[in-house]
């Protein structure tokens, strides 16, 4: 078998460093495949990180009291966006109604203030440039002549990547029924700190009663 000679006079067949070239070709394949990998799971990451900066500028937007600005977060490109308000008897499908609810004219005289806080925001990337993103929304309003009112609302979005950034294409909110809301509402009343010791206390003491009442059917 030829051989060829390497450092201090030893030799390896042509076999050998065939196999070793080989190997080297496929480290490096494996390499660039892993560097591929982490490049395309950090870009996700960054249009997962884009996508919940949207929806938390959203709120910076309402809560800037010029709602009109919130508009300029869709995608004019898109032909029919859908928007479902929770106070609305139905959906806005189309610009026209989108507009006419998002940037009026004239500000609603009624509404002397509101805020949106975002949090718990799932994003689910579905395409190279589209988004899902679903979040739980703290709504908070006064209106004229009433105090204050805020409330907790389920929202999911459809988003677009476009060149300026993630736009809007669908918008939905999913308020809980009033039954669900309604038992929220008791269950926020409970002060946890001082009531948890006190079901200790009445399982233990139920535990007395059963051992009591144990011992007098056993004596009887």
């Amino acid at each position: 078998m030829r051989s060829i000679s390497v450092f201090e006079g030893g030799t390896m067949s042509s076999t050998v460093l065939a196999s070793l070239r080989a190997t080297f070709a496929l480290g490096v394949a494996l390499t660039m495949t892993a560097l591929a990998i982490h490049s395309a799971h950090a870009a996700e990451q960054d249009d997962i990180e884009a996508v919940k900066a949207l929806v938390h500028e959203t709120a910076e937007r309402w809560n800037s009291q010029d709602y009109r600005t919130v508009l300029e977060l869709w995608d004019p490109d898109e032909e029919v966006p859908f928007y479902l308000a929770e106070e609305q008897d139905d959906w806005f499908i189309g610009w026209e109604p989108l507009r006419a609810y998002l940037a009026p004219p004239f500000p609603s005289p009624a509404v002397e203030g509101l805020r949106e806080e975002m949090r718990d925001i799932s994003v689910k990337l579905i395409a190279d440039d589209l988004a899902i993103a679903a979040w739980n929304m703290h709504f908070e309003m006064k209106i004229r002549g009433r105090p204050p009112i805020g409330e907790e609302v389920r929202v999911s979005a459809v988003m677009r990547k476009k060149p300026e950034g993630w736009r809007y294409i669908h918008w939905a909110e999913s308020p809980m029924t009033a039954l669900v809301y309604i038992e929220k509402l008791f269950q926020r009343d409970v002060d946890h700190e001082k009531f948890t010791p006190l079901i200790e206390r009445s399982r233990k003491v139920k535990e007395s009663w059963r051992a009591e009442y144990a011992e007098q059917a056993a004596s009887d």
